[in-house]
């Protein structure tokens, strides 16, 4: 005859934490875009994925986890990634500025599908504030 289980339940909340963590991502995803460094920004991307993929249900995360490892796959085709800043298309051949300009575009639509991600988990910047004076 055992003790009744008891339901452990944290009395401090995290959630100011994450958003605290997600900002700096959030930072640090621009400057790596700005400057160019295309794998660390991919880095990042998938740290602030891993942040917001704990609080999706489990009837949803599949789905969406399919759609996120999709951008990886489009990724691994256009080749690796060559990290010289934002001056890598000064001096380089059409095929490598072809390349850092496809790899740009899918990294601009993963990290727009991450901020999606984020504003429908009540994250990020979309604010539904349902007052009582009915102005929306």
């Amino acid at each position: 005859m055992g003790e009744p289980e008891v339901k452990q339940v944290s009395k401090f909340s995290s959630g100011i934490n994450q958003l605290m963590r997600l900002d700096q991502l959030w930072k640090d995803t621009n400057l790596f875009s700005v400057g160019g460094f295309y794998s660390k920004w991919n880095v990042k991307l998938d740290v602030i994925w891993r942040e917001l993929a704990r609080d999706l249900p489990d009837k949803e995360y599949e789905a969406k986890k399919e759609n996120f490892d999709n951008f990886d796959t489009r990724l691994a085709t256009s080749g690796p990634f060559m990290d010289n800043g934002s001056d890598t298309f000064n001096d380089v051949g059409k095929d490598v500025m072809a390349k850092r300009s496809d790899q740009y575009k899918i990294l601009n639509e993963k990290e727009l599908f991450l901020r999606r991600l984020e504003n429908s988990l009540g994250k990020g910047t979309t604010w539904d504030d349902e007052d009582e004076d009915g102005f929306d």
